[in-house]
């Protein structure tokens, strides 16, 4: 927050675009030129503004009428060209003006101001002197002159200036206040509040409330909370001096916030939109206060006030979409999207969340239409590609989502998360050899990312390259010594192929501390007791396992196995029958029911009907 940019360098109504950002490659010193206007203006007029040589010269007779017909044409036409936004434009016809009105310091001052907004301060300083020259006690023309030469930071030359305005209109209400942002630029923060404090009293300054409000900036410009106490008591007096002073109330609403008053700033805020609103600046606002605390009605309210006084706004549109996407109301979010779209076609944000909505109410086919819609250059084109591959894959087309997945390659190769949903899809599709080769470039492309490392690990195991997957794994681990996916894979592929059980439940035990309530972390450590014989413990282990994935088959089948080695035949048939209902391999399920046989051909007649005498002792 910068007090001379933000609140008191306009310098006047024609000077609002004046910037740092147009002066940084000029230097000034007095007398000097910064940039010649006729390396920067093209059909320039001639420097001196003089007539043309025929109507000096005594061959042509001046019509005074028609010099002055012609001079109010040119600056009628510059005057709209400004308006237009055009000052190039609008240079040109003024400086035709000159040639037919050379003495004119009110086009002069224009010129200038014309300048200013093509950064070229030299020239506008020049005619501003010259347009004094002309008619010295103009105080327009100190005003520009003192705000040209504070934005250069003459400090002294620009405190001439404005002394002069007020000199000259001793009722000015501009000139005291950038007199007193000149304290604030040179860090002269006790001058400025001396100053501010010495003009709020003046009996000749109507505006003390205006004097107060810059007194309580200069304040909070200091950047210290000991000092919320003297801003807070120049706002309030300038509120009780001008009760509907909005700058006043927004800044006290600030010292407010800032201390973590928030209800005595909502309260200022609502207060003031009750006795004096609507007021757009207040609605935006209280649109954020209630946002950041979650009150999304009372947000929308204030975001339709924002909307019904300034209806091109698509700024407070998108969020009014956002409120109704979080409260639900998905068909008045796609209405208010789709007509922010027809102002703003093209939005890559409004496409994004046109399509989240879409496929949060399950359209898929619209929802990818929006996602496919936004380009590669913008922030949202890598969620775009993933929820468009993801939605296609929903509805079966795993070519679709492969292409979508490939198209977003193309564009860039930087992104892991199109490499794992493209081998996810591999995975599915059963193509390991594939999976493997993708998964081998992206871990090129990124080898600290441990899930890349994890999927090419787990695509290993598929094409029963156990030696491969332990490596992977053990690499994911030393990225990552907590990703619990690898532990738990890399406990549970050690004990099935009987390699060092020790180190298999200590890595099995250490992801159960990370995730307690993991039902395929209790089943590995469960399958580890059984492999070391503890089938007591191993059924204990998994039947909390169970009850935590009822629908896993492997876990079924497992406690089925460490029942049926306990000489629990009965409750192992229950299990390889439910492990039975839920595989979907094939190869599997074949093995699951070749296991049920076994148990069943097993089984006495007699004793199937009185049940088993041991039970497991978790029952």
């Amino acid at each position: 927050m910068r007090l001379i940019l933000n609140q008191v360098l306009i310098i006047s109504s024609c000077f609002v675009l004046m910037g740092c950002s147009l002066f940084q490659k000029e230097t000034y010193s007095e007398g000097g030129v910064f940039r010649s206007s006729a390396s920067d203006v093209q059909n320039r007029a001639s420097d001196g503004f003089t007539l043309p040589q025929n109507l000096i010269s005594g061959d042509a007779v001046i019509d005074p009428l028609n010099m002055q017909s012609k001079a109010d044409y040119h600056f009628a036409m510059a005057e709209s060209f400004s308006l237009e936004g055009k000052p190039t434009n609008a240079i040109e016809q003024f400086k035709l003006t000159l040639i037919y009105d050379p003495k004119s310091p009110v086009v002069r001052l224009r010129l200038a101001k014309e300048y200013v907004k093509i950064g070229l301060i030299s020239e506008s300083i020049r005619l501003t002197k010259e347009s004094i020259v002309l008619d010295p006690s103009n105080p327009e023309s100190h005003l520009l002159l003192g705000g040209l030469y504070s934005t250069l930071r003459l400090f002294e030359k620009a405190i001439e200036e404005y002394e002069i305005v007020m000199e000259l209109e001793p009722n000015n209400e501009d000139a005291p206040v950038y007199l007193g942002a000149i304290f604030v630029e040179q860090r002269k923060f006790d001058d400025a509040i001396a100053y501010f404090d010495k003009l709020a009293k003046s009996k000749t300054y109507e505006d003390s409330h205006k004097a107060y409000y810059y007194k309580g900036r200069v304040y909070l410009e200091k950047g210290e909370k000991s000092h919320f106490k003297e801003a807070k008591q120049a706002f309030e007096k300038a509120l009780s001096i001008k009760p509907d002073f909005v700058d006043a109330v927004l800044s006290l609403a600030e010292v407010y916030e800032n201390e973590g008053m928030r209800e005595e700033g909502l309260g200022l805020l609502s207060g003031y939109q009750e006795r004096f609103g609507p007021n757009l600046t207040v609605a935006d606002q209280l649109g954020r206060i209630y946002m950041e605390s979650s009150e999304l009605d009372k947000a929308y309210e204030q975001f339709e006030i924002i909307e019904g006084g300034d209806p091109d706004n698509l700024n407070v549109k998108i969020k009014m979409a956002f409120i109704l996407i979080d409260r639900e109301k998905y068909q008045l979010a796609i209405q208010r999207l789709e007509d922010i779209l027809i102002k703003a076609p093209g939005s890559d944000k409004v496409l994004f969340y046109l399509g989240a909505v879409y496929e949060e109410l399950k359209d898929y086919k619209k929802a990818i239409k929006q996602f496919q819609q936004i380009k590669p250059d913008s922030v949202y084109f890598a969620e775009s590609i993933v929820h468009a591959s993801y939605l296609y894959k929903l509805l079966g087309d795993y070519k679709a989502a492969i292409a979508v997945i490939e198209s977003g390659l193309k564009f860039t190769k930087d992104n892991p998360q199109f490499y794992a949903l493209y081998a996810s899809y591999l995975d599915e599709l059963k193509k390991y050899d594939l999976a493997v080769e993708l998964l081998a470039e992206a871990v090129q492309r990124f080898p600290r990312n441990p899930q890349l490392r994890f999927f090419l690990g787990s695509m290993w195991d598929r094409k029963g390259h156990v030696d491969n997957t332990i490596s992977s794994m053990r690499l994911v681990l030393d990225i990552d010594e907590n990703h619990v996916q690898a532990l738990n894979y890399l406990a549970y592929t050690l004990a099935e192929n009987n390699i060092d059980l020790n180190e298999a439940e200590s890595l099995a035990r250490k992801a159960l501390t990370l995730q307690p309530n993991d039902g395929y972390i209790l089943d590995t450590l469960g399958w580890i007791q059984f492999k070391r014989g503890d089938t007591k413990g191993a059924i204990q282990t998994l039947e909390t396992a169970h009850e935590l994935q009822k629908d896993e088959a492997i876990i079924a089948e497992h406690l089925g196995d460490a029942y049926f080695k306990y000489q629990m035949r009965e409750q192992a048939i229950l299990m390889y029958q439910r492990a039975a209902q839920l595989e979907n391999d094939s190869i599997k399920l074949v093995k699951i029911q070749e296991k049920l046989k076994r148990v069943q051909n097993t089984i006495d007649p007699q004793i199937m009907g009185r049940g088993m005498g041991r039970m497991p002792a978790s029952q």
